[in-house]
């Protein structure tokens, strides 16, 4: 009988199995870079001789295998032989719980074995409407005209209460001030996450209860009592689900740990995060002066209200699909530097540290993301666009409705709005998973759909809780670096002697500091999200993979979340 005879190469002493061959995206030359490429089945589960029977075919529902013959049940498996990994110490054990076995063929049935461009289409029709897009830059920046900032004034004095725009250098200031401070407490917050990740979940969630309950006491002060039970009533349900959920806190903790660890050895990632949010405010900024420039062009043609119309409805829809296409192909490229990690690291050298065999697994992701997978992605924006297209012009439509006092038509368009809007939260949340299918399998938008709704009837609670437990921390420290960095501009502007000390001042530049802080703490959350989505899936889909490359990392996931030994 076959079985884990070998691991590693280590030979078993006294094994009661025979040896198994080591996995072939172990082999060097394959895929990420010496790892196999989508074609080539890169992380599927290779089949065991038995007892050990491949993984279950993804056409096949999620749910617990039955065992195969001749293999115990979990409480049984301690009496089992297993060979010792070159990690353990001579006075360490190896991990007392394998994966279960499972049935059905290996994952390498369900990829191509060759990497294909994957919805060709939407890739296609994306670059149509973004040079649609080129065509209306070139004429609205072309006509865009700029008000004299001395016109109707003269050398009038500026009144009270009237914004003063600052010389370069302070501006200057407050933004390096803002932008170093961000980047200072991004790190800090990082490392507390790594070190102390478990208090941090803890006091994020005390946190998070304790501003309801402020917000609460707020509107009780004021005389709104009714905002002030609603508040109190989410405050309590808030308090219910934590504690309800407060077994879950140590698998939490032990997947935010290792994400950090893996983010800290492979920083390409955040640097991904971060070029991602340079495109995407070069973009918006574009976009907001085109749009400028093209309502400045139908002024001087004339043109007829419908022309301005579809004008501004596909401005609207390009920007959303753009500003969501950038978003998603650094979280496809950011997973899949995850799931090589995964499936593909091993543990090497002192200090347990995991290498990949591949030069640069950031950049083969990157370049996946941008090319076989990049139909896909576009594929999966575009469902978000849409909705988000029609979210607006539905705002504008009950703005518009209000304002001619037909109430009616603009509760009804509220309705509609707040209705689309919890549709498209759920989307985003399910693509968010589905993407990570993408990342991993490359696989088109409607079967990492499907595999995704799979994997949710399986294992999707868990998913909402361990994502909820981790969004408290990424919450909490965006908060945190936010208002410091809004703070450290007040200072700025309360010592500045070029700034005038007013309110409108504080509120200008404590709101640009809140922002810098926001945007840089979001690439780092950004990042930490794409790595514990990802490792989640991998984990439900093939933990044996963690049980081959990294049995100490198993062993700890094992004990926090026993689960883990229904695979999918």
């Amino acid at each position: 009988m076959a079985g884990y005879g070998k691991i590693h190469d280590q030979p078993a002493a006294g094994a009661m199995y025979d040896a198994q061959p080591a996995p072939p995206y172990a082999a060097a030359g394959s895929g990420y870079g010496g790892q196999q490429q989508y074609g080539q089945a890169p992380y599927a589960q290779q089949p065991y001789a038995q007892p050990y029977a491949p993984q279950q075919p993804y056409a096949q529902p999620y749910a617990q295998q039955p065992y195969a013959q001749g293999y115990p049940p979990p409480h049984q498996q301690q009496q089992q032989s297993y060979a010792i990994h070159p990690s353990f110490a001579s006075n360490a054990q190896p991990p007392s719980h394998p994966p279960p076995p499972m049935q059905g063929g290996s994952s390498s049935d369900k990829i191509n074995k060759e990497p294909k461009y994957k919805d060709l289409w939407a890739a296609i029709l994306f670059g149509v409407c973004f040079a649609g897009f080129v065509v209306c830059a070139y004429f609205g920046i072309r006509d865009l005209k700029f008000a004299d900032a001395n016109e109707g004034s003269g050398d009038a004095p500026k009144k009270d209460g009237e914004f003063v725009v600052p010389p370069a250098k302070d501006i200057g200031g407050i933004m390096g001030a803002t932008i170093g401070a961000g980047f200072v407490l991004s790190a800090l917050y990082f490392v507390l996450m790594q070190k102390f990740a478990g208090k941090l979940i803890k006091v994020s969630l005390v946190f998070q209860i304790a501003v309801l309950i402020a917000l609460a006491v707020y509107y009780f002060y004021i005389g709104a009592t009714v905002a002030g039970i609603i508040w109190v009533v989410f405050a309590g349900l808030l308090a219910f689900f934590f504690w309800s959920w407060r077994d879950r806190i140590p698998f939490a903790k032990l997947m935010l740990k290792t994400v950090t660890k893996i983010t800290r050895q492979f920083p390409a990632t955040l640097l991904v995060g971060f070029i991602g949010l340079v495109v995407e405010t070069a973009f918006s900024a574009l976009w907001l002066a085109t749009f400028a420039g093209l309502m400045q062009h139908f002024d001087d043609k004339q043109s007829g209200s419908g022309v301005r119309y579809v004008a501004i409805v596909f401005m609207l829809f390009i920007f959303y699909w753009v500003t969501c296409v950038i978003g998603n192909v650094v979280h496809v490229t950011t997973s899949g530097l995850f799931a090589a990690y995964y499936f593909t690291g091993t543990v090497s050298g002192p200090g347990g540290k995991v290498s990949i065999p591949s030069r640069n697994p950031t950049a083969q992701s990157a370049k996946r993301a941008l090319t076989t997978s990049f139909g896909s992605i576009c594929f999966g924006s575009l469902i978000i666009a849409l909705l988000q297209t029609i979210r607006a012009l539905l705002r504008s439509a009950a703005s518009q409705a209000a304002d001619d006092g037909n109430i009616g038509a603009a509760l009804c368009a509220a309705c509609a709005q707040c209705c689309l809007g919890w549709i498209e939260a759920i989307i985003e949340y399910f693509n968010k998973w589905a993407f990570v299918q993408v990342a991993i399998y490359g696989k088109d938008y409607i079967t990492a759909a499907k595999d995704t709704w799979r994997l949710c009837k399986s294992r999707g609670i868990d998913a909402i809780i361990n994502d909820s437990l981790v969004a408290t921390v990424l919450s909490m420290g965006s908060l945190l670096v936010g208002f410091i960095c809004g703070f450290i501009a007040y200072l700025y502007v309360h010592f500045s002697d070029n700034i005038p000390s007013e309110t409108l001042h504080y509120v200008v530049f404590c709101l640009l500091g809140v922002f810098f802080g926001v945007a840089e703490f979001a690439v780092l959350a950004n990042v930490i999200d794409s790595g514990v989505t990802t490792t989640f899936v991998c984990l439900a889909e093939d933990p044996a993979a963690l049980y081959r490359t990294k049995p100490e990392v198993y062993e700890k996931i094992r004990e926090v979340y026993p689960e883990v030994m229904l695979a999918v």
